[in-house]
């Protein structure tokens, strides 16, 4: 199937008015505390933060180890906002019984295990850290960084996720930065507001700001010194920041990536991919134009030829709804819970989740709110 190619004509001025009345770069609202280009420190952040904890601990459960459309186009328009699923119980395993009578036991090695952070058991939650902030901050002070303000377990580094804004938004619209910082994350993004067409240069931000951020680890009395797991980085983005994941997914350096209705506008991309990926859209529709809608997702139909196209995993989740879910409740809760347990499982090595995402009877593949494809998992 070829993509087709369609163009989108939006109004930036008339689609902020109408969709939400405010913009720029301010603070996300979820009552994380703000640092100006300084850092955290494990009891409280330093000079001007004002933290405020995270509602509570829970404890979890999960389980195992053509050209397409213009979606970026909520790059003209602003993709912003109108205004989960947990883990489940893994059964506690066979007896092992044989036909002998005999008893067979599952190496300890094998067992699912939650990894070294505390465990979670609804990912629509905060999680168990307070949300920090570091602003104006990185190469060219264009960056800010969404971190925990409590230092990560011991043994443990947080592991590291790129984020890129869709079209025309500010990372502050996104309740996913400080949710992901709640639960051990840190987060970095430019401060750049997205257009139509940038996804090259999104790109090499990324690429920036995850080098800035592994030298901030190594340097001493970095702003980040010590603090990270340098193994476990992702890249995720939602619309023209999926596209500008897409640009620079082949980087060796990523565990996975996460796609969040931005379906490639040039197809060969999804090429780029080389570590399983998580596409989460709306609903397809080849004829959608409207930003708007409720009822498609102007992204939707070329994240569905981006799974037929990819020749990696990619776990492949439609929520019903169009391509301001991200922005949108119950929608947004419902993405940024799937969008956590991805990455924890992958990040923080949460095998207990597995059952989630994969095996034939997955937890998201049974839930009502999700209609779910898969490829190349066992």
């Amino acid at each position: 199937m070829g993509h087709t190619t369609r163009s989108i004509g939006l109004s930036l001025s008339l689609v902020t008015s109408l969709a939400f009345g405010c913009g720029g770069d301010g603070a996300s609202g979820d009552g994380s505390a703000v640092v100006v280009g300084g850092s955290p420190a494990a009891s409280g952040p330093a000079g001007t933060s004002t933290p405020a904890a995270a509602s509570g601990t829970a404890t979890e459960d999960p389980a195992s180890a053509g050209t397409p459309t213009d979606n970026g186009a909520a790059g003209a328009a602003s993709e912003a906002s109108a205004a989960g699923s947990g883990a489940a119980v893994p059964a506690a395993g066979s007896d092992g019984s044989t036909g002998g009578g005999e008893m067979t036991a599952t190496p300890i090695a094998e067992l699912p295990t939650p990894g070294p952070f505390p465990e979670v058991s609804d990912f629509s939650q905060p999680g168990p850290y307070t949300s920090t902030t570091l602003v104006n901050v990185g190469p060219g002070s264009i960056y800010t960084v969404y971190l925990p303000q409590q230092d990560p377990p011991d043994g443990a580094g947080n592991p590291l996720v790129a984020w890129t804004s869709g079209g025309g938004t500010s990372h502050a619209f996104y309740t996913l930065l400080p949710h992901l910082a709640s639960h051990g994350f840190v987060v970095i993004t430019s401060n750049t507001i997205p257009g139509i067409g940038g996804e090259a240069l999104l790109g090499e931000e990324i690429i920036a700001g995850i080098d800035w951020a592994l030298a901030e680890h190594a340097r001493a009395g970095g702003m980040l010194e010590g603090r990270l797991d340098t193994t476990k980085i992702a890249s995720t983005g939602y619309s023209m920041g999926s596209l500008a994941t897409f640009m620079i997914a082949s980087d060796p350096r990523l565990t996975t990536t996460v796609h969040i209705s931005g379906g490639n506008m040039v197809p060969e991309r999804v090429q780029n991919l080389h570590a399983p990926a998580a596409f989460i859209c709306g609903i397809p529709n080849p004829a959608c134009t409207d930003l708007l809608s409720a009822s498609c997702d102007i992204a939707g139909a070329n994240c569905e030829l981006d799974f037929e196209g990819a020749d990696t995993q990619v776990f492949y989740a439609t929520f019903e709804s169009g391509h301001l879910g991200i922005l949108t409740s119950p929608f947004m809760e419902r993405i940024n819970a799937m969008t956590t347990a991805w990455l924890r499982h992958y990040l923080m090595g949460d095998t207990t989740l597995a059952p989630m995402f994969f095996g034939d009877g997955c937890d998201y593949c049974s839930d009502p709110d999700w209609t779910v494809e898969r490829k190349g998992f066992q």
